[in-house]
């Protein structure tokens, strides 16, 4: 086993930035007395109005996060040929193994490389390389950590929240049922002045993501921005040593009837004095087990406040899967990345129609 090159993030910009400023919740407070409710007042007020949060007390250490970034930074240094032999299936909504970079005149759509890691299950068994296998014990472990000891208590919270058996969100997130979560080291490769005018200087266009929740590790070089739900002005979102950043996205939308709001993001060209080094990120997306239907928890809050989403859209999804759900998207965004169609197509599925947000 080759030693692993140490890794330290780099500094944060000097740049004045326009940075949002998010809510941090501790988890460590739901081992105490009245956390969850002091928790649960604190997500009331602010998740209506922001689906972007830090959380801290979550138990991983600066140190294994880095470690997990150093293996990332060694995956990414091995030669095109070895990581394309792992090559993923999006065009069928398989994420599972490498995503190249897009080259030529498809560059704009696609300026990252990936390689996703699912979970640690039997239907999931797969060939790595090497760098990976050699490490695979502790990414496992740094999983199952993030499942079990982050998602785990938050999707409780959010069940408390909702009113609801505090089981049922962790009871359709099983980590040994058949799904589609996974971990991702991920790097966008850095442009010229020239060629980020061209595209606006945006790496990746508005959206929302398409799980439950998604984390993402601390990673200084700014770019990641939140769209303002009532403003549609676009902040920075800054990322801290110590604290994860959490979103939520259109599975946890749909199953609390649009209480909980899939936040809108994006990533543009980093400030000047970061510009010129490539952004690695490294995320972990959890998703609803692949069997469960797309359909909105029976809540107390919820018929007191009214369902929040389309009717025609929840008519649409309620008996389409969460693997069908996840697949749509993969495949659907897949067809623009590599130029199979040429215009970004609306429907993901069933008639429901996903934004842009340009």
């Amino acid at each position: 086993m080759a030693a692993l090159e140490p890794y330290a993030p780099p500094p944060q910009t000097n740049e004045e930035l326009d940075w949002i400023e998010l809510e941090a919740l501790d988890i460590s407070l739901l081992d105490h007395l009245d956390g969850k409710d002091v928790l649960a007042k604190q997500v009331l007020r602010f998740i209506n109005k922001n689906g972007f949060f830090h959380v801290v007390g979550h138990g991983i250490t600066d140190e294994q996060v880095n470690r997990q970034y150093a293996i990332a930074k060694a995956f990414f240094g091995i030669p095109l040929e070895e990581k394309l032999k792992y090559l993923c299936r999006s065009e069928v909504g398989d994420f599972r193994g490498y995503k190249p970079q897009s080259t030529g005149d498809l560059a704009g759509r696609d300026n990252d490389e990936r390689y996703n890691i699912p979970k640690f299950t039997p239907e999931h068994e797969r060939p790595h390389p090497q760098v990976i296998l050699d490490h695979l014990e502790e990414i496992k472990e740094f999983s199952l950590h993030i499942h079990n000891r982050i998602l785990l208590p938050l999707l409780r919270l959010f069940a408390y929240v909702l009113e609801i058996d505090e089981e049922y969100l962790i009871n359709i997130h099983r980590y040994e049922a058949k799904g589609l979560e996974y971990l991702r080291y991920m790097q966008y490769h850095p442009r010229t002045v020239e060629q980020d005018q061209q595209l606006n200087n945006i790496w990746a266009r508005g959206h929302t993501d398409y799980n439950t929740l998604t984390f993402l590790f601390h990673q200084p070089v700014a770019g990641l921005q939140v769209q303002n739900s009532d403003s549609g002005k676009w902040n920075y979102v800054k990322s801290n040593p110590g604290a994860i950043i959490v979103n939520i996205a259109d599975a946890l939308e749909y199953l609390s009837g649009g209480f909980l709001k899939s936040t809108v993001h994006r990533v543009v060209r980093p400030p000047e004095d970061q510009a010129n080094q490539p952004r690695l990120s490294l995320i972990y997306f959890a998703r609803p087990e692949a069997n469960v239907t797309m359909k909105p928890v029976k809540s107390p809050l919820l018929e007191r406040l009214g369902l929040q989403l389309p009717d025609a859209d929840l008519k649409a999804l309620e008996n389409i899967s969460a693997e069908e759900w996840a697949r749509a998207r993969i495949a659907k965004d897949h067809r623009y990345r590599t130029g199979v169609v040429k215009a970004e197509e609306k429907e993901i599925i069933a008639g429901v129609h996903q934004k842009f947000y340009h």
